[in-house]
C-alpha cells in the first residue's frame, strides 16, 4: 500500500512511501527514511498513483500516536495562512523524533490542598456575563479590566467550569517570566499541579507534557506561544492572558501571531476562548466593535483602592544634573516611599549599562562587526554586547581606531546605569535589576518574585519584563525614566505599544491597600499619548488610533505581508529583491512597496532588504505573495523569509 507522508522538514510537499499495513490512518505518526536519516512524519493520505521513482518503505508505525483531524486541520490552516512549508508546521506539533517514544505509565498528577478567593460584586457580575455568553455561543470573549481589577480570579471561575466538564485547559502567557506567579495562584486555587510549557523546560518534561496532552488526561497547561501546538485531545478552554502583548508574535522560523492562531484553533476544536488584558490590542477592540467578540469589563481595582495618581515630570523645566538620569521629583518620591517601608519600581526599557559608546577623541562609534547596530556596554559582565546577534567584545576603554587611551565614553543610560545612580542615592537600600540578562530562568524568576513579595528588595530597576501582570501589594511607586522612548521609529504600532506598555508598567503601583503613584519622566510632555495616559483617556486614544489605522489601510483594516531577502553578498540580496518586486505590481489592486534596505541592514553577517505588500483582502494578498516568491529561483546563498502580519520592521 502506498501512502503520502509529510515529514518534519521544511518542505511544502508530501513524499510517497510503501507499507504492508493497509490500515494506516490519516494522522498516523510514522518514522521514514529520508536521505541518510530517519525522520518523523504523519500519514497525510493514501496514494493511488505509483510514482516513477523508487519508493522507500515506512520504517516504523507508532501504533498509539494518531493526530486528530482537528490537529490536521490546524496544521493545514497555519501552513496556508503563514505561507510556511507544511513540514515546518508539523514540526511545531511533533517537536522532535524522540517525542514518539514514551511510557504512558509515567504520567501522574500531584494533588494539593485548594482554596477559593471570594469575588467582589463587579467580579461576580463579570463572571455571570461570561457564563451567560458561553452558554449562548462560542464566540471569543474579551475580559478587559484595569490593572489590579482581578481578571485572573474571574477567569479562574471559567476554568473551574471547564474542569467540572473533565476537559483540558490551556492558559497562554506572553513570556515565561509570568509563569511562576501564575503557577502558584493556580495551585492555590485548584489544588492540582499545573504543567509549564516554554523553551527552558527540560527534554524529559517536554515529552511528559506532550504525552499528557495527547493521552486525554485532564491537564492545565500554562505556556508560552508554542504551547498552542501541543496535541490536546480534549481541549475545552484557551485563555490568552495579556492578549495585547507583542511577545505573542513569533519572529523566528515560522512567523505567526499566537493569539490569532489560538482563536483559529479554538474554532476548529469548537471550544471556548477568553482573551484577557488591561490594554487590549486595537485588533481585538475592533473585533468587539464589529460584534465578532463578546466584551466584559472590570472598571475598579480588586482592593478597592483608587487607581494610581499619574504625574508628568517635564524634563525641560526639571533639568537633570550632569550624568544623572533620574529627576529630583522622582528621587524625592522614592525617599518618601522608602521611609514608609514601601517598595519602588524604576522602569527603563533598555538593557545593559549604556546603549551607545563613542570615542571622545575621534568620534569612533562602537558597532557590531556582524550587524548594523551599536554594541551595548554591560558593566556587570564587563563586555560590549550586540543585542541583535549576541556577539561579545571584551570591555576596553581605549579607542581601537585612534588608539587614544581611556577615551571611550558612555552615552545614555541602561538599567545598570540607573541602578548605579540609585545605589549612590540610597546606599543602605537593597536595589535589584530585573531584565532578561540576569532573570532568565524559571528558578531565577521565581526567586526574584519571592524576594519582592518577602520585602527583600526595596527598589526594582526593570525593563519591560516587569510590565506583564505581576502583583506586588507593597509596591506603591513607579517611576518611568524615559517615557517617550518607544515613540520614534518606523513601527506603525509604536504609539499603541508605548501606550499599552506605560499603562501596564504604571499598573504595578498601588495594587494593595496603599494608594499608588506613577511618575512619567519625559522631554515631550505635550505629546498626545503622554497626556492621554495621564488623563486616562483610553477611549479617545483608541478612537484616534483606529482612525489613523483605517486611513493608512493597515491592521485591523488592511493586511500586510513582509518579504525579507538576505545574503552575505549585498549585491545578490539587492538584485533578487528587485526581481521579486517586479513580479508583484498591478495585481488585485495590491501595493507592493520596496525593496528597501532594512533598518538593521546587516544582521548576523547577512545584508537585508525588505518588501512590504499591502491590501484589503488576505486571500488575494497570499495569492500574490506566492506568485512573487515562486517566480524567482533563488540561489542557496540568498535566503527568503515571509512574515504574514509583521509586527516589527527592523
Amino acid at each position: 500500500m502506498l501512502y503520502d507522508v509529510i515529514v518534519t522538514r521544511p518542505f511544502d510537499q508530501v513524499f510517497t512511501y510503501s507499507s504492508i499495513n493497509e490500515q494506516l490512518k490519516i494522522g498516523q505518526v510514522v518514522l521514514v527514511p529520508f536521505g541518510k536519516k530517519i525522520e518523523t512524519g504523519i500519514i497525510w493520505k493514501k496514494n493511488v498513483e505509483k510514482p516513477k521513482h523508487k519508493i522507500k518503505e515506512i520504517s516504523k508505525v507508532i501504533e498509539n500516536l494518531i493526530l486528530s483531524q482537528n490537529i490536521i486541520k490546524f496544521i493545514n490552516w497555519v501552513a496556508n495562512y503563514t505561507l510556511a512549508p507544511i513540514g515546518s508546521v508539523l514540526k511545531l506539533i511533533l517537536i522532535n523524533n524522540d517525542i514518539v517514544e514514551f511510557n504512558l505509565e509515567e504520567l501522574s498528577n500531584t494533588q494539593i490542598s485548594s482554596s477559593i478567593i471570594s469575588l467582589n460584586e463587579e467580579q461576580e457580575n463579570a463572571k455571570s456575563q461570561i457564563l451567560k455568553s458561553i452558554d449562548k455561543s462560542k464566540q471569543p470573549i474579551l475580559l478587559e479590566g484595569v490593572t489590579g481589577s482581578g481578571k485572573t480570579e474571574v477567569y479562574f471561575e471559567i476554568v473551574e467550569k471547564i474542569l467540572e466538564e473533565k476537559k483540558q485547559i490551556l492558559i497562554m502567557v506572553p513570556e515565561i517570566s509570568l509563569t511562576p506567579q501564575l503557577e502558584t495562584r493556580f495551585k492555590k486555587r485548584f489544588g492540582i499541579d499545573v504543567l509549564l510549557w516554554h523553551s527552558k523546560i527540560s527534554k524529559k518534561n517536554r515529552k511528559t507534557i506532550w504525552h499528557k496532552c495527547f493521552s486525554d488526561e485532564q491537564v492545565i497547561v500554562i505556556g508560552a506561544r508554542s504551547s498552542l501546538f501541543l496535541p490536546f485531545s480534549n481541549l475545552g478552554l484557551i485563555v490568552v492572558d495579556e492578549e495585547h502583548d507583542s511577545s505573542y508574535k513569533q519572529e523566528d522560523n515560522i512567523r505567526y501571531q499566537a493569539r490569532d492562531l489560538a482563536i483559529v484553533r479554538s474554532k476548529i476544536e469548537n471550544n471556548y476562548i477568553l482573551l484577557a488584558s488591561a490594554t487590549p490590542s486595537l485588533e481585538t477592540i475592533n473585533n468587539v466593535k464589529l460584534n465578532k467578540y463578546n466584551h466584559v469589563y472590570l472598571s475598579k481595582q480588586y482592593s478597592g483602592t483608587p487607581l494610581p495618581e499619574i504625574t508628568i515630570v517635564d524634563l525641560n523645566s526639571n533639568k537633570l544634573e550632569k550624568n544623572k538620569w533620574i529627576s529630583k521629583s522622582i528621587t524625592d518620591q522614592i525617599s518618601k516611599c522608602l521611609a514608609n517601608n514601601e517598595q519602588v519600581l524604576i522602569f527603563l526599557n533598555r538593557r545593559g549599562y549604556s546603549p551607545l559608546t563613542l570615542c571622545n577623541n575621534c568620534g569612533f562609534r562602537n558597532e557590531c562587526d556582524q550587524c548594523s547596530s551599536w554594541m551595548v556596554m554591560h558593566q556587570h559582565k564587563k563586555v560590549f554586547l550586540c543585542h541583535q546577534c549576541g556577539t561579545m567584545k571584551k570591555l576596553n576603554l581605549n579607542c581601537p581606531k585612534c588608539q587614544e587611551q581611556d577615551s571611550i565614553k558612555f552615552i545614555g543610560p541602561g538599567v545598570e546605569r540607573v541602578a548605579e545612580e540609585l545605589t549612590l542615592l540610597f546606599p543602605e537600600k537593597k536595589i535589584s535589576i530585573m531584565s532578561s540578562d540576569n532573570v532568565n530562568t524559571h528558578n531565577k524568576i521565581k526567586k526574584f518574585i519571592d524576594d519582592i513579595q518577602n520585602k527583600k528588595i526595596d527598589i526594582i530597576v526593570a525593563t519591560q519584563i516587569m510590565a506583564k501582570g505581576y502583583d506586588f501589594p507593597n509596591l506603591s511607586l513607579v517611576g518611568i525614566v524615559d517615557a517617550d522612548a518607544g515613540l520614534f521609529g518606523g513601527d506603525p504600532r509604536a504609539i499603541e505599544k508605548t501606550f499599552n506598555l506605560l499603562q501596564q508598567v504604571g499598573g504595578r503601583a498601588g495594587r494593595g491597600r496603599k494608594l499608588g503613584k506613577v511618575l512619567l519622566q519625559t522631554y515631550f510632555p505635550d505629546q498626545q499619548i503622554i497626556k492621554s495616559i495621564q488623563l486616562r483617556e483610553r477611549e479617545s486614544f483608541i478612537e484616534k488610533a483606529l482612525k489613523e489605522r483605517k486611513n493608512f489601510n493597515i491592521p485591523p483594516f488592511g493586511f500586510m505581508t513582509s518579504i525579507i531577502i538576505s545574503s552575505h553578498n549585498k549585491a545578490l540580496a539587492s538584485k533578487y529583491s528587485s526581481q521579486l518586486v517586479q513580479l508583484g505590481h498591478n495585481d488585485h489592486n495590491i501595493k507592493v512597496l520596496g525593496p528597501v534596505q532594512a533598518p538593521i541592514s546587516l544582521l548576523r553577517g547577512q545584508y537585508r532588504y525588505r518588501i512590504l505588500i499591502k491590501g484589503d483582502n488576505r486571500k488575494n494578498l497570499n495569492k500574490l505573495t506566492k506568485k512573487i516568491v515562486g517566480g524567482v529561483q533563488l540561489p542557496s546563498s540568498v535566503k527568503l523569509i515571509i512574515d504574514v502580519d509583521p509586527y516589527t520592521f527592523m
